[in-house]
């Protein structure tokens, strides 16, 4: 049978025990309970790949072509490739949501899906929660035209080699200098819309003004 440490409270007030449970003391407190966007906001361009994957962004809006974003299927991917597909497609770009079905195609890509996006004239693939060791299936894409923008907050070793994506964006990365490398996806994905309204946000655009 298991057995279980009950940690000792260590603070009268329960706030403060949970906070402190978490490693936050009396000095982030208040920090960590009111939090700012913009004070809180780190760069978005400190992930590694994230000037080339906003540049191939931009030259898709500007080339008119087709976009899939292609997310995993649990909490933490589908919420972030809605995001991305609305932002997306609110910017101009024709857009589609690619989520494989869990138990027929299972996790991450596949090339017969990449085959069918290819086949509806997709030239872009952005992964949300997945990717980073897709190194199949992104070489397929490539043998297809397509080219993939990797999203993804799943572990990188030091010496790993990394799929042959144009970008592959992971907080995780050993050369990353983003100073938070728990991002989950979704997180991932947000900065990722982050550094496209930092590199080139329309006039009155309509979301997350």
């Amino acid at each position: 049978m298991a057995t279980y440490k009950v940690r000792q409270r260590e603070h009268e007030d329960l706030v403060d025990d949970l906070l402190a449970a978490r490693g936050i003391d009396a000095a982030q407190k208040d920090i960590f309970l009111n939090p700012d966007f913009v004070r809180d906001s780190q760069d978005p361009f400190l992930l590694p790949d994230m000037e080339v994957a906003v540049a191939r962004i931009l030259s898709a809006l500007k080339n008119g072509e087709r976009v899939c974003v292609w997310s995993d299927y649990d909490c933490d991917g589908i919420p972030g490739g809605v995001m991305l597909v609305e932002f997306l497609r609110a910017a101009g770009l024709t857009t589609s949501h690619y989520r494989p079905h869990r138990h027929k195609e299972g996790y991450g890509l596949n090339t017969e899906g990449i085959e069918e996006l290819a086949g509806q004239g997709v030239k872009l693939i952005i992964t949300i929660d997945l990717g980073t060791t897709e190194h199949e299936a992104i070489a397929f894409a490539k043998t297809k035209g397509v080219d993939v923008v990797v999203t993804d907050h799943h572990l990188v070793s030091a010496g790993d080699v990394l799929p042959p994506a144009l970008a592959v964006i992971n907080p995780k990365r050993p050369d990353s200098r983003y100073p938070f490398a728990d991002l989950c996806g979704a997180g991932v994905a947000w900065k990722l819309v982050q550094a496209m309204l930092l590199k080139n946000r329309p006039d009155n655009f309509p979301l997350w003004q």
